[in-house]
């Protein structure tokens, strides 16, 4: 078990699509998933896969407003809109 390459696994998630993508398809089964990312170089268990399927979800509409900016985000300061 190795929580670095968790952290590692997930910054690596964020920065590639395509590895998220073959990631989601392998998460239904935690050996599978575990098998899958010793195949990527990643050390994990069922239960950190089990973890990061966890945090894989959906934004609520709160969390898009604020990763968008919020509510004040347009038009910019100065009137640019």
């Amino acid at each position: 078990m190795s929580r670095a390459d968790l952290n590692r696994l997930l910054g690596d998630l964020q920065k590639t699509p395509d590895l998220l993508e073959e990631a989601r398809g392998v998460t239904k089964d935690p050996e599978a998933a575990v098998r899958w990312a010793g195949a990527k170089g990643y050390d994990l268990t069922t239960e950190e896969v089990e973890e990061l399927v966890a945090s894989d979800r959906e934004l609520t509409d709160d969390e898009l407003e604020d990763a968008a900016g919020g509510e004040d985000a347009w038009p910019p300061p100065g009137g640019g809109g």
